[in-house]
């Protein structure tokens, strides 16, 4: 899967973010995936491709789900899923006929009102 520069801004802005908060060095982060500075700085720049290892990686160090976050991974997910709903309606009175036309349902229904 090919990320995207929101992907890559995504990512920057989480790092930004992260970072203060969890009193992170960029040099301690590099470390940690396994990159030199220069390297960690060129993927978030933008110098350098974004690897879905790399995301997984960076991810983990920040405790954040990338397909929760990265907009790419998100489309993606979302893209095959499915969504059953259900509508209820309550008529005041008794159903004698319901009909589907197209994305409508058309409810035929007899009301007998109470005399005062």
């Amino acid at each position: 899967m090919e990320l995207t520069q929101e992907d890559r801004t995504t990512l920057y802005n989480i790092w930004m973010s992260q970072k203060a908060k969890m009193q992170i060095t960029q040099m301690e982060m590099a470390k940690r995936l396994g990159l030199t500075q220069v390297e960690f700085s060129r993927i978030l720049r933008g110098d350098a491709e974004i690897s879905m290892a790399f995301v997984t990686k960076f991810c983990k160090q920040l405790h954040i789900e990338p397909y929760s976050t990265l907009p790419t991974l998100k489309r993606a997910q979302m893209g095959n899923a499915v969504v059953q709903l259900q509508n209820r309606v309550v008529v005041d009175g008794q159903i004698q006929n319901v009909y589907i036309n197209g994305n409508e349902v058309i409810i035929e229904y007899s009301h007998q009102p109470e005399l005062v």
